[in-house]
């Protein structure tokens, strides 16, 4: 029984304890980076397969493509809706891990330990707190203990044989469109059959392994390759290779800083900078001795196949590793730091350490057993271990969360959007974002106007406006000044400046100017009228209103060289550019 026992009740309370934590966790982080470029760019798409099969920085993932084109479009920014479908995730992952526990170790309180470890790891935290992380990570894990639930269905003759076939299909067809990474689930489901093959010695475990799941194996060995080929025509990988010596260091920060720290429920102290955790070396030491005694308990005091489930975990992280390296090991050592590639060995570790545990005995001894019951000392064991594993997760959170949760994003984008509702009519230069909120490195998806587009206030950039507002560093809308600005030269009428009427009228500056800059022109008139404005291929036009007037106007780099602005009224109308000059737009401080 799965839920109806002791074991289940308390199986359900950690995993609702642990996803109303994580929910507390995720519901103070905020977009990030990734986030605002891909949203802006989905929201500028049309929804085909065009746009779902695009090369996104070398991935190819149609579902996290249309979660980003619905959400940008049904609920922009809005990371409420976001966070409910990572949470979301960890508890469907939780449940089904338990359900693979429960084949695995039917009747064992040990699942509770490991069922522990999987929902509270540190590891998979910093990635749950980043949108487009968590949408690389818990898809994958999802459809990978799906895929394996149905294998151990077919190992344990549960159900129909080709609905089990089906469904480990399915999930590994369903993780390739949520990430590349789900080519995993293949050798995952390999590991899995070879550490059951109990009823086989040496490597005579692979080839019964192959006997047993044939038609599944044969499916997969024509789903991948096809995958394959049609990934490497569609991406282009950036960031791949490195030199023998920068790999050597990617591997030992990826699997004793990264991997090896993080299953021990570490960083309990590190470094953060960017995405990369930098643990202290007394921690990377203490995690290895850790790591080293578990794997002697488990391969003595576990099942008959406890050297088996070791090689498949190394194995998986060999293969992790291998990713990093063909994928991104062109960014050197700090890429080996990043949890976003290893998160995922967490769910593996966890099956590992099941595998293992098949077929252990239930005491120490019966000389033992004499002195003390087995239920008291497992019982106690159990709970010292599992206290001191989440022990080491809270100091492992305490160290990410406030590295990981963005919360300068979310002041950024709150008070850019707090100024928009104060004044909504307001008009804003165009620029980049601070890098803090999205790199530079992706061109036009930085700028203010694409990443905003999605926002329901919807405010204009770079038009003719008497309110023309630049974004600071914090996200605050303030007026402008403009620095370096040229004056146009002295009008030829007097109380007039330049008489702008039909017939183009040449206002020309002092000094030529070049690339994009903003235009601050004072004029009035006495009839409302719009105007006319070119300079070079360029032209816009702007609504003069009677009296005394300002009007801010953006100049793009498309003009080219400026050394004079034109100006055309509609006919019968004189409207007197008083004043004009240009210069680059700074927002003043108040």
């Amino acid at each position: 029984m799965t839920w109806r026992n002791r074991s289940g009740a308390l199986a359900a309370v950690v995993i609702v304890g642990a996803t109303l934590w994580r929910a507390v966790l995720v519901a103070s982080s905020y977009f990030n980076q990734d986030d605002f470029y891909l949203s802006a760019r989905a929201y500028a798409a049309d929804l085909n397969l065009a746009f779902l099969t695009q090369d996104t920085a070398g991935h190819v993932n149609p579902m996290q493509q249309l979660t980003y084109w619905l959400v940008a479009r049904a609920a922009p920014y809005d990371w409420p809706v976001v966070a409910t479908f990572i949470v979301g995730m960890h508890l469907v992952g939780a449940i089904l891990m338990w359900h693979v526990l429960t084949r695995l170790l039917p009747g064992r309180w040990v699942r509770i330990p490991l069922l522990v470890v999987f929902v509270s790891s540190p590891l998979t935290l910093a990635t749950s707190l980043w949108w487009s992380a968590a949408m690389g990570l818990w898809p994958h894990v999802l459809m990978s203990l799906t895929a394996v639930l149905f294998l151990l269905r077919a190992d344990q003759n549960a159900g129909r044989g080709w609905v089990n076939v089906l469904g480990c299909l399915a999930a590994v067809v369903m993780g390739l469109l949520w990430h590349e990474r789900a080519v995993l689930i293949a050798p995952t489901l390999f590991g899995v059959a070879v550490v059951l093959a109990d009823d086989h010695r040496g490597w005579r475990r692979l080839t019964a392994a192959l006997r047993r799941h044939k038609p599944l194996w044969g499916s997969l060995a024509l789903l991948l390759p096809a995958y394959l080929v049609t990934h490497s025509l569609l991406a282009t990988v950036e960031g791949g290779g490195s030199q023998v010596g920068q790999a050597l260091r990617i591997s030992w920060s990826f699997v004793v800083e990264n991997v090896v720290t993080g299953l021990a429920s570490g960083p309990w102290v590190a470094d953060l900078q960017g995405g990369a955790v930098q643990p202290h070396a007394w921690v990377s030491v203490t995690s290895v001795f850790v790591a080293l005694g578990l794997a002697v308990l488990l391969v003595r005091r576990g099942g008959p196949s406890a050297w088996w489930a070791l090689v498949f975990l190394a194995g998986y992280v060999v293969a992790d590793l291998a990713l990093v390296l063909g994928g991104r090991g062109g960014f050197g050592r700090v890429i080996g730091l990043d949890p976003r590639y290893s998160s995922d060995v967490v769910h593996v570790a966890v099956l590992a350490a099941a595998l293992g545990l098949r077929g252990s005995p239930r005491h120490f001894g019966l000389a033992f057993e004499r002195a003390v019951t087995w239920t008291r000392v497992r019982t106690i064991a159990l709970t010292i271990g599992t206290a001191a594993y989440l022990v080491g997760a809270a100091f492992g959170t305490a160290q990410l969360v406030p590295h990981f949760q963005n919360q300068a994003d979310r002041e950024y984008v709150t008070t850019f959007r707090a100024d928009l509702a104060a004044d909504p009519t307001v008009t804003l230069v165009d620029d980049l974002l601070p890098a803090e909120v999205v790199l530079p490195l992706v061109g036009e998806d930085s700028t203010l106007s694409r990443v905003f587009a999605p926002l329901p206030e919807a405010p204009p950039f770079d038009q003719p406006s008497p309110r023309l507002r630049r974004a600071d560093e914090t996200g605050r809308l303030l007026p402008l000044v403009l620095a370096g600005a040229i004056p146009m030269k002295p009008g030829p009428v007097e109380d007039c400046g330049y008489a702008v009427r039909t017939a183009p009228m040449r206002v020309e500056l002092l000094v030529d100017l070049a690339a994009a800059f903003v235009m601050r022109v004072g004029y009035f008139t006495d009839t409302e009228s719009t105007v006319e404005v070119s300079a070079g291929p360029w032209q816009t036009q702007f609504l003069a209103r009677t009296g005394p007037n300002e009007i801010w106007i953006p100049v793009p780099a498309e003009a080219g060289d400026v050394d004079a602005i034109t100006f055309s009224a509609a006919p019968g109308v004189v409207v007197c550019v008083a004043s004009l000059e240009a210069g680059l737009p700074v927002a003043s401080e108040e």
